[in-house]
């Protein structure tokens, strides 16, 4: 609904139409719908990718903890020997060990030996894994008594 009106001026009266109508033009209504359409896209794209990065946290965290237990089960066998061995944990974690002696240069009543762990776990981009390393060392206690301090 407009109105006209008579305004007067220093030159005399002209007509001033005021339109009154309040409210929104369908154009103004679909660049809202519009503009609220992509912020909500966005939000949901946001907290998909926080899920994903919680789960993938969760993963790792898991895949270390069963590392861990499973690098503390290989260190403490007794007999240390050049092998490797691979089972799995269940809910998709296996996992793969590996020990390797190290040379050593001199004869020495100990011999170290490098004892490695992986854990994988199967993704949505193909496989992922973790891997512990430490090393260890066992003494052969028919030599130790043999050891001669260098002065």
């Amino acid at each position: 609904m407009c109105e006209r009106r008579m305004a007067y001026g220093v030159r005399g009266p002209r007509h001033r139409v005021l339109c009154t109508n309040a409210g929104f033009t369908l154009l103004e209504v679909i660049v809202a719908l519009a503009i609220l359409g992509v912020g909500f896209a966005v939000a949901m794209e946001l907290l998909a990718a926080g899920v994903r990065s919680v789960k993938a946290s969760e993963e790792y965290t898991q895949a270390v903890l069963l590392a861990r237990q499973k690098m503390a089960e290989v260190a403490v066998t007794r007999n240390l020997t050049g092998s490797a061995d691979a089972g799995e944990f269940g809910r998709g974690f296996h996992w793969a060990s590996e020990i390797q002696p190290i040379e050593q240069q001199e004869e020495s009543p100990g011999r170290l030996y490098r004892v490695r762990v992986r854990v994988m776990w199967p993704a949505r981009r193909g496989e992922k894994s973790v891997d512990l390393h430490t090393l260890r060392m066992m003494v052969d206690e028919k030599r130790l008594g043999q050891t001669q301090s260098v002065q």
